[in-house]
């Protein structure tokens, strides 16, 4: 990029900081708030200017703790269910794709500035949230940087029953299966579990032939439950795809016909 673009992206975050603390520096503030994104830390790729700009934030708000002013910084992941991502499906499944990780939902933000707000983040996190840096499966470009070592550890196995341990990767099992029908059953399971996980239910009361409409799979959990398909089965679903697309085992089909990790 030219040294224009990049002061472009960067300009409202960085000058606009230091205009407000420069203004307030004299001022008793309750709370100071940045709202920075989980693209700092990861270095999203395409958005080096943009990732700039909220690392900036973040050592923004350590110089005003330094100098014994109040300040928190909130590094957002996706939301899933208002703005930007929300609204464009197609932006959204790239950044997914990119990024990997967890999204968030709007609730999950307000609950995060309420904290920051009333001072609860300070004796935990030294006044600096980062969400979304679950290392899934699938392993996201930014899973191997040092800083994640810790991450990357505890996604690679997860200790079950009397020590014994696995792998869990739908991503892995689905490039594994040898027939059409073992695909199936991987994208199958993998989507009881993510499904069992957003309604709150168990996987036993979830049955494969009943019709999605017979559970409550409105128009937000549809959205995470397509995010997971993008990372987990490499395949692009549109929501209102996802949504009459009959019931798990005929989506399962689908997602299988679509899957960049099926191939006969």
């Amino acid at each position: 990029m030219t040294y224009e673009q990049y002061a472009t992206v960067i300009e409202s975050k960085v000058r606009g900081s230091w205009n407000f603390h420069n203004t307030l520096v004299s001022v008793p503030l309750d709370f100071f708030v940045a709202i920075s994104s989980a693209a700092g830390a990861v270095g999203n790729r395409g958005q080096a200017a943009y990732s700039a700009a909220n690392t900036f934030l973040n050592a923004f708000v350590q110089h005003r703790l330094s100098l014994g002013l109040k300040a928190s910084s909130l590094d957002l992941t996706a939301v899933s269910d208002v703005g930007y991502l929300a609204e464009n499906a197609a932006t959204a499944a790239e950044v997914s794709k990119n990024l990997g990780g967890d999204t968030i939902c709007e609730a999950e933000v307000l609950a995060l500035l309420e904290a920051a707000i009333s001072g609860h983040l300070a004796g935990t996190c030294n006044n600096h949230i980062i969400t979304g840096m679950r290392i899934m499966p699938t392993t996201p470009f930014w899973a191997n940087d040092a800083k994640f070592k810790h991450l990357r550890l505890a996604a690679e196995t997860a200790a079950i029953g009397d020590g014994e341990t696995v792998v869990i990767s739908f991503n892995s099992a689905l490039k594994a299966a040898k027939c059409h029908e073992e695909a199936e059953i991987v994208v199958q399971k993998g989507l009881l579990n993510k499904l069992s996980s957003v309604l709150m239910l168990e996987e036993e009361d979830l049955d494969v032939a009943h019709s999605l409409s017979n559970y409550a799979l409105d128009s937000l959990v549809a959205i995470e439950v397509r995010n997971f398909i993008t990372r987990e089965f490499e395949a692009n679903l549109q929501v209102l795809e996802l949504l009459s697309s009959g019931n798990i085992a005929t989506l399962a089909k689908t997602i299988c016909f679509q899957s960049k990790l099926v191939s006969f």
